[in-house]
């Protein structure tokens, strides 16, 4: 390994390969911290940078919609994510929803009209299933998911089927599945009962709440793009990554069409999810078999639809006035409206978030068969009428972009095996929300440990202390708590949400 300096006159050359958030993020800390010490490069294979935040406009109707991520959470105990927002000063607005469910084409507003659908058997046996959960996963664990600990918890090693079967009331076991499907966007038998209930949770507001941006979420992206200063390559797909004692690490990428370029880097962070990781080649053969392992722990790759429909007009606003519902069709789907605050154009937006196996299947499909299916699931009380239909658009996330049904695998790795699989090679990290949550909170826990490694390496190789970044994330903000979450009044979602209104 050469000198630091020695060709470049820099402490650390640095590639990072992905411009989604994970990608844009590393760059801008790594930045802040190493300053003019250090060269980084970002590479990403497509021509737009943000993975799967994306917002697109419907230019027809003067709006726009959330085509990826709909929400972020804001997780009690854990505000990395608020803060990073208010840091790069973009403005929030809270994503409310009790939620109301569709359950057999019946609109169901709360828990007294739930328990005509379940019964006060059906009732107590889902209370008593989330006193359990709740027991179990307390608000300060649940801000940490992801980490080391989660090992201890009983429901890792048990599939998410299994947990749902100590309900003792087999609807009751169907509609917890339903509730949290589409976050889920797996299946119960294939995933872990822990990462069920966390899914869950996103319902009850002692532990979550979600927002989203007022001028559209890809501006989280958008902001920290405008913000780095070092070069992205966009329709610069890697190839394949050598390493070699000498020379350290090289990248290989196209650039400029079919242009093969090569990056010599002393540190090298990977963003991609493991089916993006797995088309790469690894030259050497030992990186190859401890990445081909990262790989096969991590990959549970679900399959996301994201089926937009503008209308005419807000037909649905009397019957679901919050900003989003679940309905029972495709196994658990949850219907956001993302229709302008304004009114504007007079137009009204649907978006519809299918996961799992309903979402692979279909996804195979055309788009126009699957707006007539999303179309055909409509609950009763809203008929779309002749003529109301404007357009629907169909956003596929799957493969290398899809998400993890079981983030972290089981069990859950040490943080320097899980970020570093080689331990030859601690200068490759590997970094996304699939090695914690499947969430921009997992991600953004994933880049903190990955840059907060890489500089304590510059500072060893070259005596001098590097910035950190506890500016931008350990000092509390206004109006961001930084208090240990206590527990909520109430175990169950829907108790909590009636004692939070009186």
């Amino acid at each position: 390994m050469r000198e630091v300096g020695e060709e470049c006159g820099v402490a650390e050359r640095i590639g990072i390969i992905g411009g989604g958030f994970s990608g844009l993020l590393c760059a801008y800390l790594l930045e802040h911290m190493l300053g003019d010490r250090a060269e980084i490069v970002v590479l990403e294979g497509s021509d737009r940078v943000g993975g799967r935040v994306r917002t697109t406009q419907l230019p027809e109707a003067g709006v726009s919609y959330e085509a990826g991520v709909a929400e972020f959470y804001d997780i009690t105990g854990n505000p990395h994510l608020r803060r990073l927002i208010r840091h790069l000063g973009l403005e929030t607005r809270p994503l409310r929803g009790t939620p109301y469910f569709v359950i057999d084409d019946r609109v169901v507003h709360d828990d007294l009209e739930l328990e005509q659908v379940v019964g006060s058997r059906g009732m107590d046996r889902l209370r008593r299933f989330w006193e359990h959960g709740t027991a179990l996963r307390p608000p300060a664990d649940y801000a940490l998911a992801g980490q080391m600990r989660d090992n201890d918890h009983p429901w890792l090693r048990r599939t998410f089927e299994d947990v749902l079967a100590e309900i003792d009331d087999p609807f009751c076991q169907w509609f917890t599945a339903m509730q949290c499907h589409s976050d889920l966007a797996t299946e119960p038998p294939v995933t872990s009962g822990l990462f069920g209930m966390d899914n869950l949770l996103i319902d009850h507001p002692g532990y979550c709440s979600m927002y989203t941006l007022v001028d559209g979420n890809d501006g989280l992206v958008q902001a920290l793009a405008n913000r780095v200063q070092s070069p992205i390559l966009r329709s610069a797909p890697v190839a394949s990554v050598s390493a070699d004692a000498e020379r350290g690490l090289c990248v290989t990428f196209r650039a400029d069409g079919d242009e093969r370029s090569e990056l010599e880097v002393d540190t090298l962070i990977v963003t991609l999810p493991p089916p993006g990781i797995r088309a790469m080649q690894w030259s050497d053969d030992r990186l190859a078999a401890a990445v081909g392992e990262h790989v096969r722990h991590h990959d549970h790759g679900t399959t996301y639809l994201r089926v937009t429909l503008l209308f005419r007009r807000r037909f649905w606003r009397r019957q679901f006035p919050e900003d989003y519902f679940v309905s029972d069709a495709f196994g658990g789907v949850t219907v956001y409206d993302q229709s302008p605050d304004d009114g504007a154009a007079g137009v009204g937006i649907q978006s519809w978030l299918l996961g799992g196996a309903h979402a692979r299947d279909l996804s195979a499909r055309s788009d126009d068969e699957i707006v007539a299916a999303v179309l055909a699931a409509m609950p009763s009380a809203l008929p779309v009428r002749d003529g109301v239909l404007v357009r629907g658009c169909v956003d596929r996330w799957t493969g290398a972009s899809g998400v993890s049904g079981l983030p972290g695998g089981v069990p859950l790795l040490p943080l320097d095996q899980r970020h570093s699989p080689d331990p030859r090679w601690p200068q490759l990290q590997f970094v996304g929300d699939y090695l914690y949550d499947s969430t921009l909170c997992g991600a953004l826990d994933a880049v903190l440990y990955a840059v907060a490694r890489l500089g304590a390496r510059v500072e060893v190789r070259t005596g001098e202390p590097v910035v950190g970044v506890s500016d931008l994330f350990a000092a509390p903000a206004s109006g961001i708590s930084d208090l240990a979450p206590s527990s909520p009044s109430s175990a169950f979602f829907l108790d909590e949400r009636s004692a939070n209104r009186r």
